[in-house]
Protein backbone atom coordinates (compact mmCIF):
# COMPACT_ATOMS: atom_id res chain seq x y z
CA UNK A 1 0.00 0.00 0.00
CA UNK A 2 2.68 2.37 0.71
CA UNK A 3 4.04 1.63 -2.63
CA UNK A 4 0.99 2.40 -4.16
CA UNK A 5 0.55 5.34 -2.17
CA UNK A 6 3.96 6.96 -2.89
CA UNK A 7 3.11 6.36 -7.29
CA UNK A 8 0.15 8.21 -6.88
CA UNK A 9 1.59 10.76 -5.01
CA UNK A 10 4.32 11.29 -7.46
CA UNK A 11 1.87 10.82 -10.43
CA UNK A 12 -0.65 13.65 -8.27
CA UNK A 13 2.68 15.87 -8.06
CA UNK A 14 3.68 15.42 -11.71
CA UNK A 15 0.12 16.23 -12.70
CA UNK A 16 0.05 19.66 -10.79
CA UNK A 17 3.18 20.62 -11.94
CA UNK A 18 1.90 20.05 -15.51
CA UNK A 19 -0.82 21.87 -14.78
CA UNK A 20 1.34 24.74 -13.35
CA UNK A 21 3.43 24.60 -16.33
CA UNK A 22 0.63 24.56 -18.39
CA UNK A 23 -0.75 27.80 -17.05
CA UNK A 24 1.92 29.77 -17.22
CA UNK A 25 2.31 28.76 -20.74
CA UNK A 26 -0.78 30.26 -21.84
CA UNK A 27 -0.14 33.27 -19.79
CA UNK A 28 2.87 33.74 -21.72
CA UNK A 29 1.20 32.58 -24.78
CA UNK A 30 -1.64 35.88 -23.96
CA UNK A 31 1.12 38.41 -24.12
CA UNK A 32 0.35 40.79 -27.19
CA UNK A 33 2.84 43.44 -28.25
CA UNK A 34 1.36 46.67 -30.00
CA UNK A 35 3.66 48.39 -32.28
CA UNK A 36 3.22 52.20 -32.56
CA UNK A 37 5.39 54.53 -34.98
CA UNK A 38 4.72 57.83 -33.82
CA UNK A 39 6.25 61.20 -34.89
CA UNK A 40 8.87 62.60 -32.06
CA UNK A 41 6.56 65.55 -31.71
CA UNK A 42 4.41 62.74 -29.64
CA UNK A 43 7.31 62.24 -27.82
CA UNK A 44 5.24 63.14 -24.33
CA UNK A 45 1.98 62.22 -25.02
CA UNK A 46 2.68 58.36 -25.98
CA UNK A 47 5.43 58.37 -22.89
CA UNK A 48 2.11 58.86 -21.18
CA UNK A 49 -0.62 57.24 -22.70
CA UNK A 50 1.40 54.04 -23.04
CA UNK A 51 1.54 53.31 -19.56
CA UNK A 52 -2.31 53.82 -19.45
CA UNK A 53 -3.11 51.55 -22.53
CA UNK A 54 -0.97 48.65 -20.92
CA UNK A 55 -2.83 49.47 -17.38
CA UNK A 56 -6.32 48.66 -19.09
CA UNK A 57 -4.99 46.00 -21.21
CA UNK A 58 -2.84 43.31 -19.03
CA UNK A 59 -0.52 41.11 -20.61
CA UNK A 60 -0.03 43.82 -23.67
CA UNK A 61 2.96 45.78 -24.05
CA UNK A 62 3.53 49.01 -26.25
CA UNK A 63 6.25 49.66 -27.77
CA UNK A 64 7.02 52.69 -29.97
CA UNK A 65 9.02 54.02 -32.25
CA UNK A 66 9.77 57.61 -32.58
CA UNK A 67 11.05 59.90 -35.39
CA UNK A 68 10.31 61.95 -38.24
CA UNK A 69 7.01 61.45 -39.91
CA UNK A 70 9.28 61.06 -42.87
CA UNK A 71 11.28 58.66 -41.72
CA UNK A 72 8.84 56.61 -40.03
CA UNK A 73 7.13 56.51 -43.56
CA UNK A 74 9.84 55.59 -45.34
CA UNK A 75 10.75 52.41 -43.05
CA UNK A 76 7.51 51.60 -43.41
CA UNK A 77 7.59 51.39 -47.05
CA UNK A 78 10.98 49.48 -47.14
CA UNK A 79 8.99 46.29 -44.76
CA UNK A 80 8.94 47.69 -40.82
CA UNK A 81 6.08 46.02 -39.25
CA UNK A 82 3.99 48.54 -37.19
CA UNK A 83 0.88 47.99 -36.13
CA UNK A 84 -0.64 51.91 -35.95
CA UNK A 85 1.30 54.90 -37.49
CA UNK A 86 0.53 58.28 -35.84
CA UNK A 87 2.67 61.24 -37.98
CA UNK A 88 2.45 65.02 -37.59
CA UNK A 89 1.40 65.75 -41.02
CA UNK A 90 -1.66 64.64 -43.14
CA UNK A 91 0.58 63.94 -45.98
CA UNK A 92 2.48 60.84 -44.89
CA UNK A 93 -0.50 59.25 -43.82
CA UNK A 94 -1.64 59.80 -47.35
CA UNK A 95 1.04 58.65 -48.60
CA UNK A 96 0.92 55.34 -47.30
CA UNK A 97 -3.01 54.54 -48.33
CA UNK A 98 -2.24 55.63 -52.09
CA UNK A 99 0.22 52.26 -51.55
CA UNK A 100 -2.42 50.57 -49.56
CA UNK A 101 0.34 50.03 -46.03
CA UNK A 102 -2.43 51.82 -43.87
CA UNK A 103 -6.34 51.08 -43.78
CA UNK A 104 -8.61 54.40 -45.06
CA UNK A 105 -11.29 53.43 -42.94
CA UNK A 106 -9.61 53.32 -39.79
CA UNK A 107 -7.93 56.72 -39.99
CA UNK A 108 -8.60 59.59 -37.46
CA UNK A 109 -8.11 63.24 -36.51
CA UNK A 110 -7.57 63.63 -33.26
CA UNK A 111 -5.54 66.37 -32.53
CA UNK A 112 -3.35 69.15 -33.72
CA UNK A 113 -0.62 71.64 -33.37
CA UNK A 114 0.74 74.43 -33.83
CA UNK A 115 4.47 76.16 -34.30
CA UNK A 116 5.93 78.08 -31.96
CA UNK A 117 9.68 79.81 -31.35
CA UNK A 118 11.50 78.00 -28.22
CA UNK A 119 14.98 79.66 -27.15
CA UNK A 120 16.87 78.43 -24.31
CA UNK A 121 15.54 79.77 -20.88
CA UNK A 122 18.20 82.45 -20.72
CA UNK A 123 17.97 83.73 -24.09
CA UNK A 124 21.57 84.68 -24.72
CA UNK A 125 20.65 86.06 -28.10
CA UNK A 126 17.18 88.35 -26.62
CA UNK A 127 14.75 86.69 -29.04
CA UNK A 128 11.41 88.53 -27.93
CA UNK A 129 9.49 88.06 -31.11
CA UNK A 130 9.75 87.00 -34.61
CA UNK A 131 11.21 89.48 -36.36
CA UNK A 132 14.80 89.06 -34.29
CA UNK A 133 15.32 85.48 -35.84
CA UNK A 134 16.36 87.23 -38.84
CA UNK A 135 18.86 89.19 -36.77
CA UNK A 136 22.63 88.86 -37.88
CA UNK A 137 24.28 86.38 -35.92
CA UNK A 138 21.48 84.66 -34.46
CA UNK A 139 21.69 81.12 -34.70
CA UNK A 140 18.75 79.15 -35.52
CA UNK A 141 18.17 75.15 -35.50
CA UNK A 142 15.85 73.58 -38.40
CA UNK A 143 14.93 70.48 -39.88
CA UNK A 144 15.60 68.86 -42.71
CA UNK A 145 13.45 69.29 -45.79
CA UNK A 146 11.45 65.97 -45.61
CA UNK A 147 10.48 66.66 -41.83
CA UNK A 148 6.86 67.73 -41.25
CA UNK A 149 7.83 70.83 -38.85
CA UNK A 150 10.23 71.72 -41.36
CA UNK A 151 7.73 71.83 -44.11
CA UNK A 152 5.48 74.10 -41.99
CA UNK A 153 8.02 76.56 -40.81
CA UNK A 154 8.35 76.89 -44.83
CA UNK A 155 4.69 77.60 -45.18
CA UNK A 156 5.08 80.44 -42.30
CA UNK A 157 8.07 81.68 -44.25
CA UNK A 158 6.23 81.42 -47.33
CA UNK A 159 3.26 83.73 -45.85
CA UNK A 160 5.61 86.48 -44.36
CA UNK A 161 6.73 86.92 -48.37
CA UNK A 162 3.42 89.19 -48.80
CA UNK A 163 4.06 91.44 -45.53
CA UNK A 164 5.21 94.51 -45.63
CA UNK A 165 6.54 94.18 -42.06
CA UNK A 166 8.42 91.32 -43.16
CA UNK A 167 8.90 90.15 -46.95
CA UNK A 168 12.03 89.01 -48.68
CA UNK A 169 14.91 90.29 -47.33
CA UNK A 170 13.23 88.53 -43.99
CA UNK A 171 12.95 85.08 -45.40
CA UNK A 172 16.82 85.44 -46.76
CA UNK A 173 18.54 86.65 -43.39
CA UNK A 174 16.51 84.03 -41.71
CA UNK A 175 17.81 81.60 -44.10
CA UNK A 176 21.35 82.79 -43.51
CA UNK A 177 20.91 82.42 -39.64
CA UNK A 178 20.01 78.60 -39.99
CA UNK A 179 23.21 76.93 -38.83
CA UNK A 180 21.75 73.26 -38.15
CA UNK A 181 19.29 70.67 -39.88
CA UNK A 182 17.67 68.32 -37.59
CA UNK A 183 16.41 64.80 -38.55
CA UNK A 184 13.82 65.40 -36.17
CA UNK A 185 11.93 67.98 -34.26
CA UNK A 186 13.24 66.20 -30.79
CA UNK A 187 16.56 66.86 -31.39
CA UNK A 188 16.24 70.29 -32.14
CA UNK A 189 14.21 71.18 -29.35
CA UNK A 190 17.15 69.57 -27.35
CA UNK A 191 19.48 71.63 -29.09
CA UNK A 192 17.57 74.96 -27.67
CA UNK A 193 17.39 73.22 -24.14
CA UNK A 194 21.26 72.57 -24.37
CA UNK A 195 21.92 75.93 -25.37
CA UNK A 196 23.76 75.09 -28.20
CA UNK A 197 21.46 77.00 -30.61
CA UNK A 198 19.85 80.68 -29.77
CA UNK A 199 16.24 79.85 -31.03
CA UNK A 200 14.46 76.93 -33.19
CA UNK A 201 10.66 76.73 -34.41
CA UNK A 202 9.58 73.63 -32.95
CA UNK A 203 5.72 72.74 -32.08
CA UNK A 204 4.32 73.89 -28.99
CA UNK A 205 3.93 70.27 -28.20
CA UNK A 206 8.16 69.84 -28.46
CA UNK A 207 8.16 71.41 -24.84
CA UNK A 208 8.04 68.49 -22.65
CA UNK A 209 7.92 67.99 -18.91
CA UNK A 210 12.16 67.73 -19.04
CA UNK A 211 12.28 70.46 -21.24
CA UNK A 212 10.14 72.85 -19.56
CA UNK A 213 12.42 74.65 -17.25
CA UNK A 214 15.02 75.07 -20.34
CA UNK A 215 12.70 76.39 -22.78
CA UNK A 216 10.63 79.39 -22.93
CA UNK A 217 8.10 79.73 -25.66
CA UNK A 218 7.47 82.37 -28.01
CA UNK A 219 4.20 82.88 -30.10
CA UNK A 220 4.83 83.31 -33.49
CA UNK A 221 2.19 86.19 -34.96
CA UNK A 222 -1.34 84.13 -35.69
CA UNK A 223 -1.63 85.23 -39.42
CA UNK A 224 2.00 83.31 -40.18
CA UNK A 225 0.86 80.23 -38.15
CA UNK A 226 -0.03 76.99 -39.86
CA UNK A 227 -2.09 74.18 -37.89
CA UNK A 228 -0.60 70.65 -37.97
CA UNK A 229 -3.43 68.07 -38.37
CA UNK A 230 -2.80 65.03 -36.17
CA UNK A 231 -4.14 61.33 -37.76
CA UNK A 232 -4.13 57.95 -36.51
CA UNK A 233 -4.12 55.44 -38.96
CA UNK A 234 -3.84 51.18 -38.59
CA UNK A 235 -1.76 49.57 -41.14
CA UNK A 236 -2.77 46.97 -43.20
CA UNK A 237 -0.42 44.33 -42.22
CA UNK A 238 -1.20 44.51 -38.51
CA UNK A 239 -2.18 41.34 -36.77
CA UNK A 240 -3.37 43.39 -33.64
CA UNK A 241 -5.80 45.42 -35.87
CA UNK A 242 -8.66 45.24 -32.41
CA UNK A 243 -6.19 46.94 -30.12
CA UNK A 244 -5.06 49.52 -32.48
CA UNK A 245 -8.38 50.54 -33.07
CA UNK A 246 -8.41 50.72 -29.02
CA UNK A 247 -5.27 52.82 -28.77
CA UNK A 248 -7.18 55.32 -31.11
CA UNK A 249 -9.60 54.94 -29.16
CA UNK A 250 -7.64 56.00 -25.31
CA UNK A 251 -6.24 58.95 -28.00
CA UNK A 252 -9.64 60.22 -28.73
CA UNK A 253 -11.16 59.93 -24.84
CA UNK A 254 -11.39 62.18 -22.53
CA UNK A 255 -8.89 60.66 -20.56
CA UNK A 256 -6.57 61.12 -24.44
CA UNK A 257 -7.50 64.83 -25.06
CA UNK A 258 -6.46 65.56 -21.23
CA UNK A 259 -2.83 63.98 -21.61
CA UNK A 260 -2.76 65.72 -25.77
CA UNK A 261 -3.74 69.08 -23.63
CA UNK A 262 -0.83 68.84 -21.05
CA UNK A 263 1.48 69.04 -23.89
CA UNK A 264 -0.03 71.91 -25.97
CA UNK A 265 -1.99 70.47 -28.26
CA UNK A 266 -5.29 71.60 -29.79
CA UNK A 267 -8.51 69.73 -30.14
CA UNK A 268 -9.39 68.51 -33.72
Amino acid sequence: MKTTHSYVSFGLAFLLLFVLFGAVSAAETDNKELIVFAAASLTGVVGDLDPIFEAGHPGVNVTTNLDSSATLETQIKEGAYADLFLPASTKNMDNLIKEELADKDSVTKYATNKLAIIVPVDNPAGITGFADLAKPGVKIVSETAEVPVRKYTEQVLNKTLNSTEYGKAFVDAFRANVVSEETNVATATAKVALGEVDVGITYYSDVTKDFADKITIIDIPQEFNVVATYEAGILTESTEKELAQEYIDLLSSDEGKSVLKNYNFLPA
